[in-house]
């Protein structure tokens, strides 16, 4: 009797066993630790998307420019669509490498949502804001020199990289504020909303050069915000992974005589 009961209780995992091209439970068994590899497929697949639409992007834009200039007008934008055309591969491959560098992660799920994929973003869009400062000042330089107006990216990059590191900021302005250094956090955001570019320059001259300089050296800042801000949240989720390890075995750091 005890055998046919067993035997009862088995049917559901003996049929399923049977069923032909079943590898659906494996999937779920694995999915946990597929979650990284997972993810760095979809930056790849997010990286294919941006080099499309900047390409079409900066196309469509270069022959409407082309079309709507003069004279030495045309060659610039001519010139810009090229170095922005050569742009999109670069700026594609810092995602294609932060997804490189997420499915190769080997921490644990919450090592890899709350330090790995947060890091990896923070980063990725640090360094494509700075690529597409980069080849704006170049752009700027080219129609600075032909004497006419060029073209840039504008995909409101700015913004979303403010957006990404504003958490660690943030945190680190109240921060100060707790330990009362509230003019810290100030020199905080306006060290992260400083900002030297100006419009364009018009002619050969010592303040054109000033102003192409400052498209350059802009570059730097973004790069300098893109650190500051890493090294802000890595304090930060040391600070909390050292809590939170604290809390599952407190101890006081006393020693007993």
């Amino acid at each position: 009797m005890e055998k046919i009961i067993n035997q009862i209780l088995d049917l559901p995992q003996m049929l399923n066993q049977k069923l032909p091209k079943n590898c659906f439970n494996e999937m779920m068994d694995n999915s946990e630790g597929s979650v990284s590899d997972w993810t760095g497929k979809i930056f790849k697949v997010g990286a294919l998307v941006v080099l499309v639409g900047m390409l079409v992007s900066v196309i469509t834009g270069g022959m409407d420019a082309v079309n709507g200039a003069d004279g030495a007008g045309k060659v610039a934008a001519g010139l810009c669509t090229l170095i922005l055309i050569y742009a999109a591969f670069p700026i594609a491959q810092v995602v294609r490498s932060a997804g490189d560098s997420l499915a190769a992660s080997k921490s644990s799920m919450v090592e890899f949502f709350f330090k790995d994929f947060i890091v990896a973003n923070i980063k990725a869009l640090g360094h494509i804001t700075a690529l597409t400062a980069l080849f704006g000042a170049i752009c700027a330089t080219v129609a600075w020199v032909l004497g006419s107006d060029g073209m840039s990216i504008s995909a409101g990059l700015y913004d979303s990289f403010a957006y990404s590191y504003a958490l660690p900021v943030d945190a680190m302005a109240a921060f100060m504020g707790m330990l009362g250094l509230e003019f810290v956090g100030g020199f905080i955001a306006d060290f992260f909303s400083w900002d030297i570019t100006v419009d364009g320059a018009a002619g050969f001259d010592l303040e054109g050069i000033v102003i192409i300089g400052k498209e350059y050296i802009q570059v730097v800042i973004i790069l300098a915000n893109l650190y500051v801000a890493l090294a802000f949240y890595h304090f930060f989720y040391g600070v909390l992974n050292t809590f939170f390890n604290w809390i599952k075995s407190p101890y006081l750091p006393f020693k007993s005589s």
